[in-house]
């Protein structure tokens, strides 16, 4: 059992363990090598799934904000109107974060980038409000583009409880949870990729928000969630394949950044 009163020295260790040195660099990976054609299996489904829905390729809007107008108008926003989604909003908002845009044969390139192009990063949602779907929780299949529901009925609760309760969550229109599937990264990357899942997950995330802001809809990211409690809910083993990170996106009043930003 860890001492979490320990905690500074684990962190310390962490990143020392994880650092690279150009004086002892070499020697470390003097034994080591990478066998692309035996790296783990890169897409996670559900076979047995109780719905599975065709999402399709999204419909882009044709007019909007530019990429600048966008990036300058980002904001973090949670005060959620009651007001669902459209599955292609959602459609789009997927898409942005892990959506397939190349292919290379052997593997295939998305629009957020990846260590080494081996997408460890999951994605798990929370239905809450979107329209064509049933409320419940769905696994994102990137390679047939497809939802996959896992459990059906209203999860907001349960969503809001993992995310330490925080309010918004409860009347968001979709909750992500996203977990990284740790050997698809340490096979290549050994210890360092125990930092390149953070940073993969960020692309994802930001993707996310960016497409958020452009459809004029409220997100948020979240750090603070009980990780024990949503593997357990997940049914992953919080080791090899584990959360690392939920945002919450949902219908906007859009008129004041500021009334957007907080659950009145």
């Amino acid at each position: 059992m860890v001492d979490p009163n320990d905690w500074r020295r684990i962190c310390a260790e962490h990143l020392a363990v994880t650092s690279y040195d150009r004086a002892t660099l070499d020697a470390i990976w003097e034994d080591r090598s990478y066998d692309p054609k035996s790296r783990p299996e890169t897409y996670l489904t559900y076979p047995d799934a109780l719905a599975r829905h065709e999402l399709g390729q999204p419909s882009l809007p044709q007019e909007g904000p530019t990429l600048w107008e966008v990036v300058a108008a980002r904001r973090s926003k949670r005060n959620y109107l009651d007001a669902p989604l459209t599955l292609n909003q959602l459609n789009l908002l997927l898409w942005s974060g892990q959506g397939i845009t190349g292919d290379k044969g052997d593997y295939q390139l998305r629009t957020a980038p990846s260590s080494g192009a081996l997408y460890p990063i999951e994605t798990f949602l929370f239905v809450q409000r979107v329209e064509g779907l049933e409320p419940g929780l769905y696994h994102l299949d990137v390679r047939g583009w497809a939802l996959e529901a896992l459990r059906l009925g209203d999860l907001s609760d349960t969503a809001c409880e993992l995310a330490l309760d925080q309010e918004h969550v409860r009347r968001a229109g979709v909750t992500f949870l996203w977990t990284a599937v740790m050997e698809r990264c340490r096979r290549k990357y050994y210890e360092r990729a125990y930092r390149y899942v953070w940073w993969d997950v960020g692309h994802v995330a930001e993707n996310l928000h960016l497409a958020a802001t452009a459809l004029g809809l409220g997100s948020v990211s979240m750090g603070a969630w009980y990780d024990r409690q949503a593997h357990e809910f997940l049914g992953i083993d919080g080791e090899e394949h584990f959360s690392v990170l939920m945002a919450s996106v949902g219908s906007v009043e859009g008129s004041d950044w500021e009334a957007d930003r907080r659950v009145d």
